[in-house]
C-alpha cells in the first residue's frame, strides 16, 4: 500500500488496518503491535496512534491503559445487535436515498452493483465485497443526510467483518448473493423502496443467520 503523506496519514494508516482486520490478517481479541505497523509502513508511531483513535471510534479495537490496543471481538449477542440496528438504519437509508438521490448518482449505485456482479462471476471474494461496500456508500451518499451518514459509516466496517466472514470462505455462495445485490438495486432503480427496503432486509438477515450458526468469530 502507498501512502501519501499530503493526504490523511492517520486515516490512511486506519484503512489500511481496517482492511487487515477485515480479512482477519489481525484476528478478534489479538494485540495490534505499533512498532511492528511503524516499520512495515514505513511511519513514526504519532500517525498510528491517531490511526487507532479512529478505529476505536469505530468499534474496530479497544484501548486498553498501559496495554495497547486489540481487536474487538464480536459475540453473538454484539451481532445479532449489529445487525438488528443497521437494518433499520439502511431502511431508511433506502428511502432518503430514492427520495433525495440524483440521476447522477443513480448511475454511480448502478454501476458499483455491476462491479460486483463482475467480481462475484470471476470469484473474487475481495473484490465482490469492495464493491457492495462502494454500493453501500454510494447508496448513503445519496440521501444527502450528514447524520445518517455518520451514523452508518461508523457501523460500517464490523458489518463488513461480519459479511466478508460469513461468505469468504463459499465462495460457491458468491453468485446466490450478487443475485440479490442485483434484485435490490433494480428495485432502487425503479425507485421502488418496498421491494428494496424486503430485498435489504433479506440480505442482511441470512448474513446474520450465517454468522451466528457458523460462530465465524470464535473466542480466543
Amino acid at each position: 500500500m502507498t501512502f501519501n503523506q499530503v493526504a490523511n496519514l492517520s486515516q490512511q494508516i486506519a484503512d489500511h488496518i481496517t482492511e487487515k482486520i477485515i480479512r482477519m490478517e489481525i484476528r478478534p481479541g489479538e494485540r495490534i503491535m505499533e512498532t511492528a505497523i511503524a516499520d512495515d509502513l514505513g511511519v513514526s508511531r504519532s500517525p498510528i496512534r491517531e490511526a487507532l483513535r479512529i478505529l476505536e471510534k469505530n468499534r474496530l479495537v479497544e484501548l486498553i491503559p498501559r496495554r495497547g490496543a486489540r481487536v474487538t471481538e464480536l459475540s453473538k449477542t454484539n451481532i445479532s445487535h449489529l445487525c438488528d440496528v443497521l437494518t433499520a438504519l439502511f431502511c431508511l437509508m433506502v428511502r432518503q436515498c430514492v427520495e433525495n438521490g440524483t440521476a447522477q448518482q443513480f448511475g454511480i449505485i448502478d454501476g458499483a452493483a455491476k462491479r460486483s456482479r463482475d467480481s462475484a462471476a470471476g470469484g473474487d471474494v475481495w473484490g465482490y465485497y469492495s464493491a457492495l461496500f462502494d454500493f453501500a456508500v454510494a447508496t448513503l451518499k445519496a440521501t444527502h443526510n450528514p447524520l445518517l451518514e455518520q451514523m452508518i459509516h461508523e457501523l460500517l466496517p464490523n458489518v463488513r467483518r461480519i459479511i466478508y466472514a460469513s461468505f469468504s470462505s463459499r465462495k460457491a455462495a458468491l453468485e446466490r448473493n450478487v443475485t440479490v445485490v442485483m434484485t435490490g438495486n433494480g428495485h432502487l432503480q425503479a425507485r421502488n423502496v418496498g421491494m428494496a427496503q424486503k430485498t435489504l432486509i433479506d440480505y442482511i438477515d441470512k448474513a446474520k443467520a450465517v454468522a451466528l450458526e457458523n460462530d465465524i468469530f470464535p473466542a480466543r
